[in-house]
């Protein structure tokens, strides 16, 4: 459904709506009005700002909490290793971890 605003009077329409109105020839309006009548007396389609999307610092901080999730997730596969346990069937874990970390380091320095 759209919407009308007459900023000079501030009245609302609603399209569909019936209204009545005293027009300028002393004459009474009572219906529901067409496009034209709206805006012969001024009323214009209201259009809602379309709200900011999120910014660049707000994508990089929700990068950082994914590769925080993501090097949570390899902590078992750390204590794996760590004790000793074959890891050669996760590959190249250890790159993975460590390009992660480099990354969050880089998104750290791009928002200070």
């Amino acid at each position: 459904m759209k919407r009308y605003y007459n900023s000079t009077t501030q009245e609302w329409y609603n399209e569909g709506q019936s209204m009545t109105r005293f027009l300028s020839n002393g004459s009474l309006f009572a219906g529901i009005p067409s496009i034209e009548q709206l805006t012969k007396w001024g009323f214009k389609e209201y259009v809602p700002p379309t709200p900011p999307g999120p910014s660049e610092e707000d994508l990089i901080r929700q990068r950082m909490a994914e590769i925080k999730d993501e090097l949570a997730s390899m902590d078992y596969l750390t204590s794996k290793y760590i004790d000793g346990e074959d890891m050669s069937e996760y590959g190249d874990w250890q790159a993975k971890r460590r390009t992660l970390r480099e990354e969050y380091r880089q998104l750290e320095e791009d928002i200070q």
